[in-house]
């Protein structure tokens, strides 16, 4: 029994670091680390993994010198690909002229 509680509360690790514990849920929990030290360990860890991959996530709003940079390689990218494209349906066009005429 004391041993399922202890995996349950290890289990509320993650929602205690993130903040989407209720106070009363907090209180509990902090409470319950307070007589099982381990517990704490576990705590200390995770955080430190969390925040790991907290730096690893790139920032969500980029400067605006990539902004501009990503827009114009964007712009780049389509009008090649509009420019491929045109090309191609012209070329296709003119080998089916070329067919018809040729008959």
């Amino acid at each position: 029994m004391i041993e399922n509680s202890y995996h349950n509360y290890a289990k509320k690790i993650v929602p205690y670091l993130d903040g989407s514990m209720s106070q009363e849920e907090v209180s509990e929990f902090e409470a319950y680390v307070m007589t099982h030290p381990e517990l704490e360990t576990q705590i200390t860890t995770k955080a430190e993994e969390m925040n790991l991959l907290k730096s690893m996530i790139p920032s969500q709003s980029p400067t605006y010198e990539t902004h501009e940079s990503l827009k114009g390689e964007l712009k780049q990218s389509v009008f090649n690909l509009l420019k491929e494209d045109h090309r191609t349906l012209i070329n296709r066009i003119q080998d089916k002229w070329e067919e018809f005429v040729n008959r």
